[in-house]
């Protein structure tokens, strides 16, 4: 391999200051595929050309498994648009609804209907706003509480699962990063393991349950929980909400049990009949019962004349094309590792850090660098894709744990999705309660960093100890850093405590 020296970090470098500086994940992957292009062919636009035909985001498309995660990613979303469409998540989030009478039960309850609405994170912001709002209202809570809540358990508790379309995605993405350094791993196994060190969404989902049993707020989210309080009339609907259709919990509940039954039949029988279930096995159960569950939902909602059998399919189709740009951003960022393996950008980063930066701090360092990209972009996903390549063989060569950087690098993407102005769940969080975007974002903030600060000091913890039981700590540290917050805004105002 040549040694391309400063040259080999130009193309994650451009991705990295290009996604920041102007929020567009597609325009700064692209530029940084053919900035590396460039590069390799030393210089010349028409072997460029010919290298980004022949062996670009169009080729990627030739590997089988990257082949399958597109599909099995472009079913999910499709699958998904139809159940919400149908008014069955809507119905689902009704019925838990009905016993709430106190403001503990009332965030209580919209965060467990949130982690059970977890296939969906525009859905889960969309479906809970208009349905929990009344009962906020009524007990005057503040929308800016609401939306917090919402938006604490839409990507948070997404990411985590790995079923669905984000699981599909980051599998992807690390299954390809470990290839490219001649490493076969199981994108699947891997997830799971990776779970334990998301501390970022695991603290976040944590957080909300908390706040709710101290019935305590700081910072700008305190006062606006007592202008909340203070208001004599309030009224019972929002007028910014945007309706969600509603219908019968039956819905939901036939397709996803085909979905879940579907799946545990083809996974007992491929386990059965190969004695072990990886990721392409995985991978190929999801699509089939996600497929499965499709028709049957089709069926289902023209039988009960909930939509025509046209509609209900044209609907299906609709969700599979709103993940195109999800599918490019994919494509590039496998581009983008290959090309980094091409010009051996993890040995480089590795050989300048080396003796430089203990080797503790790097899944926080990675953690930070996600953490301003995401909240640059909005993007999550995005971020994810800019920074696995790049996180896994540097943690390999600096000998640090790929699972913990890998972790540190999908809880970036989170906190900036998290509290963003321009992430499409927080936007969606403002719209969905009726609250102030700028209200919502300003009070919602603090606690993301609170949160944020938490994560950091967990993911240096979890690297020396190499404990997946860190969060346990992690969540210890932050009680007690959310306690400190509330004590300082009681004597600092006590009337808004």
């Amino acid at each position: 391999m040549a040694d391309y020296g400063l040259l080999s970090i130009v193309p994650a470098v451009l991705a990295l200051i290009l996604a920041f500086t102007t929020r567009h994940v597609v325009l700064a992957l692209g530029v940084a595929v053919i900035s590396g292009m460039l590069i390799l062919t030393k210089g010349h636009p028409v072997d460029t050309a010919l290298m980004f035909l022949s062996d670009g985001p169009f080729t990627q498309l030739a590997s089988g498994s990257n082949a399958q995660i597109i599909i099995v990613i472009t079913i999910i979303s499709g699958f998904i648009y139809l159940v919400e469409q149908s008014g069955g998540m809507a119905a689902f989030s009704t019925m838990a609804t009905r016993y709430v009478s106190s403001p503990l039960k009332a965030q209580l309850a919209t965060w467990a209907t949130g982690i059970g609405v977890f296939f969906t994170d525009s859905g889960n912001s969309l479906i809970l706003g208009p349905m929990f709002s009344p009962i906020f209202n009524k007990l005057k809570m503040s929308k800016e509480k609401l939306a917090f809540i919402i938006d604490s358990t839409s990507s948070p508790i997404c990411v985590l699962i790995p079923i669905i379309s984000w699981g599909v995605y980051s599998q992807g993405l690390i299954e390809n990063a470990f290839d490219n350094m001649g490493q076969s791993v199981d994108g699947f196994t891997t997830f799971l393991q990776v779970i334990p060190y998301q501390l970022y969404a695991l603290l976040a989902l944590f957080s909300v349950p908390v706040y709710a049993v101290l019935k305590k707020d700081w910072g700008p989210m305190a006062e606006a929980e007592q202008q909340a309080r203070q208001q004599t009339e309030v009224s019972e609907q929002q007028a910014d909400n945007q309706p969600v259709k509603s219908g019968r919990i039956s819905l939901i509940v036939l397709p996803l049990a085909v979905l879940f039954g579907s799946l545990v039949a083809l996974f007992t029988y491929n386990y059965h009949l190969h004695g072990t279930i990886n990721g392409p096995v995985i991978r190929a159960s999801l699509g089939t019962s996600y497929l499965i569950a499709s028709v049957t939902a089709i069926a289902y909602y023209a039988y009960t004349k909930t939509m025509t059998a046209s509609t209900a399919f044209n609907t299906f189709v609709s969700g599979m094309q709103r993940i195109m740009l999800i599918l490019v951003i994919l494509l590039l960022a496998w581009t983008l590792g290959d090309i980094c393996k091409s010009l051996g950008t993890g040995d480089y980063i590795s050989q300048v850090m080396n003796d430089r930066l203990p080797v503790f701090m790097l899944p926080a360092l990675i953690f930070v660098i996600g953490s301003f990209i995401s909240v640059a972009t909005g993007s999550s996903w995005g971020t994810f894709a800019i920074l696995i390549p790049i996180a896994v063989p540097v943690a390999s060569a600096l000998g640090a744990d790929p699972l913990i950087c890998i972790g540190a690098a999908l809880s970036g993407g989170m906190l900036g999705d998290h509290s963003s102005p321009i992430s499409d769940t927080t936007i969606l969080s403002s719209m969905s309660t009726g609250c102030d975007h700028v209200s919502h974002v300003r009070t919602q903030f603090p606690y993301a960093i609170l949160t944020g600060v938490t994560a950091s000091i967990g993911f240096m913890i979890a690297e020396i100890t190499r404990s997946p039981y860190t969060i346990v700590l992690a969540a210890v540290l932050q009680v007690a850093l959310i306690v400190l917050m509330v004590r300082r805004q009681a004597a600092a105002s006590p009337v808004t405590a």
